[in-house]
């Protein structure tokens, strides 16, 4: 079964967060895990009162994708904040799922886009 929950395990990817800079910001990973197998990623972090993601790992698959940002920005949501910024090298499927639009890389009014989505005011 799927799952995409916030990891335990931060130090797990702390090689990473140090090569992209991100390890004095105090990331954040989700993992995406099937049967106990680890199959994507996302990683974010806070800044002020906006959600910034940094990195999404899908191995491609587009769903998965839109589970990993959509599983962050309830997270954000969560803390009272109302605005993402994607800061992620390749904003294509970010694009293509709207998230972003306009060759901008925010993404104002967290609960009006969520509140669009009928599975995910669940």
């Amino acid at each position: 079964m799927l799952q995409i929950l916030q990891t335990k395990n931060i130090e797990n990817y702390w090689e990473m967060l140090e090569e992209m800079g991100l390890a004095d910001l105090f990331p954040n990973v989700v993992e995406a895990t099937d049967k106990g197998e680890v199959i994507g990623l996302g990683i974010y972090h806070f800044d002020n009162d906006v959600v910034v993601l940094d990195k999404v790992d899908s191995n491609g698959d587009l769903y998965l994708y839109d589970g990993i940002v959509r599983a962050v920005l309830f997270l954000a949501m969560m803390k009272g904040i109302d605005t993402a910024r994607f800061e992620m090298q390749d904003l294509e499927n970010a694009k293509k799922l709207g998230f972003v639009q306009n060759n901008d890389n925010i993404l104002n009014d967290l609960n009006g886009f969520m509140s669009k989505c009928k599975s995910c005011g669940k």
